[in-house]
Parts: C-alpha cells; structure tokens; sequence
C-alpha cells in the first residue's frame, strides 16, 4: 500500500466516508515562458497555510472538510510575522525554516542575484488539506489567479506542504 492509499483510507475512516482524489485526467497545457528569466516577475502560491499574524485570521485546520480560502502574503513581510496553521504537518518545524514552505528569502536571494528579474508584490498562500475542492478549483483558484495576472506575475512558483 502507498501513502497516497493510507491518507484517502483515513480520510474515509475518520473523516469523509465518500472521500476520493480529484483526478484530472488532460495534462495541463506547457506554456513557455515568453522572456527570460531573468526579466520574470515572480511568485509563490502554496498549499502551507500560511497567514499574515495579526492580520489574517489563520485557516481553519479543524474542519473536515478543510479550508478552502487563501491569504495574500506580501513580498516586504518580515519573516516572523508568518503564521502557519495546517493539519497535515508539523507547522512548528516550518516555522523554523519558512523557506521549506514558503520561500521568500530564496526568491529574494534569487533577485539580488539576478536570475529572476522581479518579485510579484505577493504571494498565495492555500491550506493543502481540503478533500472537497470543488469551490476551490472553480472559485477560489480562478481568483487567486486573477490578482497574479492583476500583479503582471510571469512565473509561479508551486510549493505544496
């Protein structure tokens, strides 16, 4: 048995009795980029749950059905001002190193050393564990997409937690 069966099984047993993956069967369409690297803007999205403390409410990690909401996370934040809340990993240990799961630090390093030519003004942040994504890819995936296309982002960087 692989891990991807062990998680849906217990998914089914302790939480959602008619959990199964989304699956997506069309490959998603390869779109090169139409500049350099080093003239890209960039950003993260990731699934970490990460939140703006004191600013953003944090996911809702107790739910069964997950959160499906997303938190803007601006370039300019101070690394101890991040906040994460997830169910299916030791966000503790991520907090040690935000960078594991969200990056920030490592895009700037690759700013400053040119490789990429600008960061996007922000990033989004998602909660991974949300086993009933239907509003999700068809609400709150397009707008998150739209203030990415809204902030000129040529590239994002996917980070799953």
């Amino acid at each position: 048995m692989n891990f991807a069966e062990i998680e849906r099984d217990y998914i089914r047993k302790n939480l959602i009795a008619d959990f199964e993956w989304t699956r997506f069967n069309i490959a998603t369409r390869h779109i090169p980029l139409k500049k350099p690297l080093s003239q890209c803007r960039v950003a993260i999205v990731s699934t970490s749950g990460a939140y703006v403390k004191g600013k953003d409410r944090p996911f809702d990690s107790r739910n069964k059905y997950g959160d499906d909401s997303f938190r803007i996370i601006p370039s300019d934040i101070e690394v101890d001002k991040i906040g994460l809340s997830h169910p299916g990993y030791d966000t503790r240990r991520s907090l040690k190193d935000i960078d594991t799961v969200l990056p920030i630090r490592t895009l700037k390093s690759l700013h400053q050393e040119g490789i990429i030519g600008h960061i996007a003004p922000r990033h989004i942040s998602f909660m991974g564990y949300v086993p009933k994504p239907e509003r999700l890819i068809w609400q709150r995936a397009p707008e998150a997409g739209m203030l990415l296309i809204e902030d000129s982002v040529d590239l994002v960087i996917l980070v799953p937690a």
